[in-house]
């Protein structure tokens, strides 16, 4: 692509570098802990392939507060993030939205891309979705990460995104007792990030989101608390 293209996808905040599958229900947390120990996406409906939404997750706050309404909503704000380009590598494309005379025409081999669209009646265009072929796709640190609601739910999950390599003990004498530091060094397995912290920056546009997942290196050292005896 021409410098120009490049910069203009780049300013369209409309535009997603990325697609999102998301759970659903009210178990939605649980399957992506699920998800996240398997380790894959999974075709659960036999349908042959998986589905994603191409709509940016900086956008996508409003419809998941207006998904709480219901106990078992369309999706709710659990999934996982993967690169447009990574997608399309491996096979996925973006759906075909059309009415039946569409799908006559569509090539047999193509109609697992087709969704119906019938404006005023039956419209899902808001998803943006793509779907890839495959019953499966593997997941790993340099091709996803994940999307939770809160931040809570980045500390409860902390050990589903983060192996423990070794911990640092620092003691030191300090009036007449000994403060003690506890550093935990781990490798990330996973990226993560919450809903909740793109809320709280709301102006945030693309560039600052990638800058954001940028930060999480794969080797980290956290502080696990201190003692003073």
């Amino acid at each position: 692509m021409t410098n120009t293209l490049c910069e203009i996808i780049q300013r369209r905040e409309d535009l997603s570098d990325f697609v999102f599958h998301f759970t659903k229900g009210p178990n939605a947390k649980e399957v992506l802990k699920q998800i996240i120990a398997e380790k894959k996406i999974k075709d659960k409906r036999g349908r042959g392939f998986v589905c994603f939404s191409e709509s940016p997750i900086t956008m996508l706050s409003p419809m998941f507060n207006y998904f709480k309404q219901w106990d078992s909503p369309m999706y709710a704000p659990y999934g996982i993030g993967i690169k447009k380009e990574y997608l399309y590598q491996i096979g996925g494309r973006p759906v075909i939205y059309g009415d039946n005379d569409d799908l006559n025409n569509i090539a047999e081999p193509l109609k697992w891309r087709f969704v119906q669209y019938i404006p005023g009646k039956y419209d899902f265009t808001w998803l943006r979705e793509w779907r890839l072929p495959l019953s499966s796709i593997d997941l790993s640190y340099d091709n996803c990460f994940f999307i939770v609601e809160q931040e809570s739910d980045c500390r409860d999950m902390f050990d589903l995104f983060m192996d423990l390599n070794d911990i640092d003990i620092d003691a030191e004498p300090e009036d007449g007792g000994v403060y003690t530091t506890y550093t935990g060094y781990f490798t990330r397995k996973y990226k993560v990030i919450s809903l909740e912290e793109i809320m709280v920056l709301s102006n945030m546009n693309k560039e600052q989101f990638s800058k954001l997942l940028g930060v999480q290196q794969r080797e980290e050292g956290v502080c696990l608390g201190s003692t003073w005896e």
